[in-house]
Formats: structure tokens, sequence, C-alpha cells
């Protein structure tokens, strides 16, 4: 996916690295924008491995944020004869790399393409995905608000914690510190952990390493609390989110 920011572009993740793009966004004024993949970049990538009569599962950025679901449809029709999947993840950033990292697990214990897919649909509407922004603008202009356009204009010193509901994003509710945002945040996790399951659990965050640092000590305490990934939030997500982002997404998973 590609950023633009005044008159400058870039392919998120391959021409620049979040914390560099997050920087560049703090100092800005102008306001970023996004583009998703043509479906020609989809046909150049799918093409390789069609050719090699190798199956393609290829999971996606919601498609109620992004049309780049779309844009891999369009491209799968290219290829009548190969074994191409593509999947509605319903998630974005860390949400989706939770359910890429499990279906990869899965495809490298030797289960079928047909399960693996199967496997990533079902992993769509269980993983949760919680988040919280210094500001809503970022939403607001860039389209992607949803059902949270309820706190516009309540925010003074307050900080609007939201979940993305099948792609949606939703408001949950007003908090006034970021002590009681961090807490909130490991509650939400702990109401989805049980001792009979493990918790995957990703933290990533906009330009607001600290308060994920400081999350990530905080869910050390979550019972079954099995695996933790710290990431950052790539350009194309925090040009929608904006700096000072902080997020988890997390999954209660059985026999995996």
């Amino acid at each position: 996916m590609t950023i633009h920011l005044g008159e400058k572009s870039w392919k998120d993740f391959y021409d620049i690295e979040p914390d560099e793009y997050c920087s560049l966004l703090k100092k800005s004024t102008d306001f970023p924008t996004t583009s998703q993949p043509s479906p020609q970049d989809f046909i150049n990538a799918f093409a390789p491995f069609a050719a090699q009569g190798e199956p393609v599962l290829c999971i996606n950025l919601s498609s109620t944020l992004s049309g780049t679901y779309q844009s891999a449809l369009l491209a799968k029709n290219h290829f009548a004869d190969a074994r191409i999947e593509v999947v509605d993840s319903l998630q974005a950033s860390m949400g989706l790399g939770l359910i890429i990292l499990l279906c990869a697990r899965k495809a490298g214990q030797g289960t079928s393409f047909e399960s693996v897919a199967d496997f990533s649909r079902e992993l769509a509407r269980k993983v949760q995905t919680y988040f919280s922004v210094d500001s809503l603008d970022y939403l607001q202009r860039g389209g992607r608000i949803g059902k949270a356009q309820a706190f516009m204009g309540t925010l003074m010193k307050v900080k609007p914690l939201l979940h993305l509901v099948e792609g949606v994003v939703q408001p949950v509710e007003k908090i006034r510190t970021t002590e009681r945002l961090l807490s909130r945040f490991v509650e939400l996790v702990e109401e989805g952990a049980d001792e009979h399951s493990q918790i995957l659990m990703s933290v990533a965050d906009t330009g607001n390493s600290e308060a994920a640092t400081e999350l990530l000590e905080r869910s050390k305490k979550i019972p079954g609390l099995s695996l933790v990934y710290r990431g950052k939030i790539g350009g194309v997500i925090a040009s929608h989110v904006g700096p000072g982002g902080l997020g988890v997404s997390f999954l209660k998973i059985t026999g995996v």
C-alpha cells in the first residue's frame, strides 16, 4: 500500500519504516492519504506461484477499511486455473498479523491448503482489536471513523477507547488518563482469558513507545498469556489513527 504526505509518496514498510514515517507525520502540516494496491500489483504477486501450480492464500486488510480485498479478487479472476483463496480478515495491522502468523503455523504443520483457508476465515471473527488515539480527526478525515463519530467534539483531555468490530470502528468508552487506559486494555484481555486456554496477544503503537512498553509489562499478569508480539503500526494505518496511537489485538486459542 502507498502513503502520500504532501508531495512525497512511499510504499509502506518497503520505502519507509513506521517510526520514521510517524516522525514525519508529527511535523507535517499536510494531511496524509493512502492508496490500495492495484489489481495488477496482485497479479504480479500471484503470477510466479500460479505458474508453478502453487496455491495462494491471500489474507487482506478489512474490506470495510480498504479496497485492497476487491483488488485481490479482481486479480484472482485473471488466473482461471490457479488455486487462489482471497480472504477478508475483517482486521487491520496487528490483528491481521495474528491471523497470518497462526495460518503460517498451521501450514507449517502440514495442514491442507483448504483447511488453512477455512481456519483464516474462522480466526477473522475471533480476533479482538482495541485501540486508542490522541485525536479522532485522522479517522474522520480519512473516512474510517465508523460509529466512533459519536465521540467527536467530546474529547477535551479524553482518550477514546475504540473497538474494531468486523472491520468497523466502534466506540467503547472515554477515558481520562493514560493510567486508566492501560489498565482498561489489560482488563479487556483478561476478560477473554480463562485457565483452560492460551492468549496470543500483540501490542503496537504510533510514536507511543513508552505506553506500549508499560502495557506489555502490565500484561504479564494475565492468566494464560503465552505469546506476546510487540510491533509498530505501519504508515498506512498510522495515517488514519494519527501519532500517539496505541492498540492491542488478542485471541484465545486452544489446541493451536
